[in-house]
């Protein structure tokens, strides 16, 4: 079973409204369900997550609710340190297209030995050592699911 860091983007999809995306993203919440992928995520992108469905959500419970079955979901939830947060300045020092928020994605992933981020995002493509997994891309994630 592979491991791969879960970006904030999939629970959001997978949790949220209709939208495009919404199937893909279920389809890798139930691979991680299964054992067949091991979903590894951190406290940044949970509160990543917590942060837009507060703002998007008129009820706060259901805000709290969904970003606790989003750590619920992952094998394990990683704290973002002190080296976290110099790596990630690091990357985005060398990829000018990367975000903050996706730096310290990247650098938390990156810091696990995790090689593989599963995202809609494509500001983490090119990143040394990181593959992004894209939620549509069936043969990908079948790959990575084993």
């Amino acid at each position: 079973m592979s491991r791969a860091f879960i970006d904030a983007n999939v629970f959001l999809y997978a949790l949220g409204a209709t939208h495009p995306l919404r199937a893909p993203c279920r389809r890798i919440v139930e691979l991680i369900a299964a054992g067949r992928l091991t979903g590894e995520s951190s406290v940044e992108v949970v509160q990543e997550f917590l942060h837009v469905r507060l703002r998007r959500s008129a009820r706060r419970s259901e805000a709290l609710a969904r970003a606790e079955e989003g750590v619920a979901i992952c094998h394990q939830v990683h704290a973002f340190e002190l080296r976290d947060l110099e790596r990630a300045f690091e990357l985005a020092q060398r990829h000018p297209r990367l975000g903050a928020r996706d730096a310290a994605h990247a650098a938390t992933a990156l810091n696990r030995g995790i090689a593989a981020i599963v995202s809609a995002d494509r500001h983490f493509d090119g990143i040394p050592g990181l593959e992004r997994v894209d939620p549509t891309n069936e043969a990908s994630l079948a790959q990575l699911a084993g």
